[in-house]
């Protein structure tokens, strides 16, 4: 790589449908465009030490470009090409922008301020199995708003009380109910029990209502459980 290679490009216009485009805040004992700089290596494809494999081509298709540098406010911004980042892997793409640069030791204040996403990243995500259209198929219900609820106390109920109590609910026009995140499989409301419970007088109050109803469980658990308990419910 060049001595003329580097990530600060002021003059630089990103390239909004081709590049994530990231604003940070910054404090340095350095100045904010060398901060930015290194920022930008060490988020992209740089490190903390010369790299004597990195050729230019890499470095010009690869590397992010910090392109805007405001001292006063101390926000700068830095363009990172979509070939760095996998696709559909939110993971991957915070370890790079929100990861070893919060640790470097020329940092005295960082924060990541926004981050601006072209459609072609967007776009690859399907976004909720249902969504707000899919609910309202389920539901039958148009126009009006959905109308749902998490019950109290969020934990103490018996599996027993818990389905009682979300049939009234349901009864008296609600929708949705849902979970407490805090409400999975404990001794005194089993999560099985608690399903097989609240999906019996569901069926009911929906033949007595004429109205469909949802009831969304917290399926939280080690991997293999949470896959166990999820199907145990589309069993259901």
């Amino acid at each position: 790589m060049t001595k003329k290679s580097t990530y600060l490009r002021l003059n630089y216009k990103p390239k909004s449908k081709e590049e994530i485009i990231v604003t940070y805040y910054g404090e340095s004992k350095l100045s904010l465009s060398k901060l930015a700089e290194k920022v930008a290596e060490e988020s992209s494809i740089g490190t903390w030490t010369k790299i004597s494999t990195l050729s230019d081509k890499v470095f010009n298709k690869l590397a992010a470009k910090v392109f805007s540098v405001n001292n006063r406010t101390g926000i700068f911004k830095i363009a990172y090409p979509l070939a760095l980042f996998e696709p559909k892997s939110i993971p991957q793409l915070l370890s790079s922008i929100g990861g070893n640069v919060f640790s470097m030791k020329l940092v005295k204040n960082l924060r990541l301020q926004d981050i601006e996403f072209p459609e072609k990243y967007i776009n690859q995500y399907p976004g909720p199995k249902w969504g707000i259209n899919g609910i309202r198929k389920i539901t039958d219900i148009k126009k009006r708003p959905l109308i749902g609820c998490i019950m109290k106390p969020k934990i103490g109920l018996t599996s027993t009380q818990n389905a009682k109590l979300a049939a009234e609910i349901f009864k008296n026009g609600v929708d949705l109910i849902k979970d407490d995140e805090n409400l999975t499989d404990l001794s005194f409301n089993k999560f099985e029990d608690r399903v097989r419970k609240v999906l019996a007088l569901k069926k009911q109050v929906e033949k007595e209502t004429k109205q469909k109803k949802i009831y969304v469980f917290n399926v939280t658990a080690p991997t293999e459980l949470m896959l166990q308990r999820a199907k145990l419910v589309k069993k259901l």
